[in-house]
C-alpha cells in the first residue's frame, strides 16, 4: 500500500463557478457549507489520507493559504485551460511521488479515498486511478508526479479534456458505488450549495 506521507493532496479550487454565477466573479471554495468555506471540508477530509496538503487557486491566495500551500495556474498559454493546468502547475512543486486531487466542490469524499486509489494502482500497476460513482469524477484522482511532463506536453498540444488524458496514459476507473449517502455529491449550484447544509 502507498504510505500516506508518500501522497501529496491537492485541493483544485481554481475554477470559474459559472453554475453560481456567469460573471465569474463567486470564488466556490470559499461558499459556506454549514458555516465552513467548502475548502475547508475538502482538506478536512483529505489531510488524515496524505502528507503536504497544496490549494490549486488563481484567486484569494490570502485566504486559502490558511488551508495549504497556494500554487496558481503557471502555463502561460491562451484561453481558459480548464483544471488540468492546476494539477500540472502543482505537480511541478511536489516533492511526494504520488498526488490524490479533489475538486473543492466534493466536500463529502470518503475518509478512505486514497487507500482505495492506491490498491487499485498497485494491484494493476497503473500510474493513476479516479473515481467511478454514480458517474464518472476524473479529478477525483491518484496520480503518480512523474506524470508532469506527460501532462504538461498534453496541454501544449492544445487538448484540455481530463478524460482523455486518463486515458492517453492508462488511468484505470475505480468502482466506489459503496462509498457513503453523498460522498460524491458535487456543489455545481445555489441549489446544490442549499440542499447540503442540512446533510
Amino acid at each position: 500500500m502507498i504510505n500516506t506521507q508518500d501522497m501529496s493532496g491537492i485541493v483544485l479550487a481554481g475554477g470559474r463557478a459559472r453554475r453560481f454565477d456567469l460573471s465569474g466573479q463567486i470564488d466556490k471554495g470559499l461558499l459556506l457549507l454549514q458555516g465552513q468555506p467548502l475548502v475547508q471540508h475538502v482538506v478536512r477530509r483529505l489531510r488524515p489520507q496524505v502528507g503536504p496538503v497544496l490549494i490549486s487557486a488563481n484567486r484569494n491566495p490570502e485566504q486559502y493559504v490558511h488551508w495549504g500551500r497556494v500554487v496558481p495556474d503557471a502555463l502561460e498559454l491562451e484561453g481558459y485551460l480548464g483544471p488540468l493546468a492546476g494539477l500540472a502547475s502543482v505537480l511541478d512543486q511536489v516533492t511526494t511521488p504520488w498526488v490524490l486531487s479533489c475538486p473543492v466542490d466534493l466536500p463529502f469524499v470518503p475518509s478512505d479515498l486514497g487507500k482505495r486509489l492506491s490498491r487499485a494502482v498497485e494491484e494493476q500497476g497503473a500510474v493513476a486511478a479516479y473515481v467511478q460513482a454514480e458517474r464518472s469524477h476524473p479529478l477525483c484522482l491518484l496520480l503518480r508526479a512523474d506524470q508532469a511532463a506527460v501532462l504538461k506536453a498534453y496541454l501544449l498540444s492544445g487538448e484540455r479534456r481530463v478524460m482523455n488524458f486518463l486515458q492517453s496514459i492508462g488511468a484505470i476507473a475505480v468502482d466506489l458505488r459503496d462509498a457513503p449517502e453523498h460522498a460524491f455529491f458535487n456543489i455545481n449550484t445555489p441549489q446544490d450549495l442549499d440542499q447540503a447544509q442540512s446533510w
